[in-house]
């Protein structure tokens, strides 16, 4: 027995069912950090030595008159590096 002639076919349909497909695509979310950044400066004692000089003008020809009046010897002379004879504090406080 056969039922095909006599059932004829019949189509059904139930409610509709969702599928989700889910796609991803890149999204840029720009995060930005703050950062502060903070010069700080400071003073640093650092010695930077400088030399100031004094000159004095004297005439010789005066100092060696009255130098050779008071003390033939020159034991009341010093001699520097430089070469130049000064007469001591010594003779000249004698002197006066």
């Amino acid at each position: 027995m056969s039922c095909r002639p006599f059932c004829p076919t019949v189509r059904v349909y139930d409610p509709p069912v969702t599928v989700i497909n889910d796609v991803f695509h890149p999204q840029i979310v720009e995060v930005v950090h703050q950062v502060n950044v903070v010069t700080r400066h400071h003073c640093v004692p650092v010695e930077k030595h400088f030399y100031q000089y004094c000159y004095h003008n004297e005439n010789a020809s005066e100092h060696e008159h009255r130098s050779n009046r008071s003390n033939r010897s020159n034991r009341s002379r010093r001699h520097h590096k430089s070469g130049k004879s000064h007469i001591s504090k010594i003779s000249k406080a004698k002197k006066k």
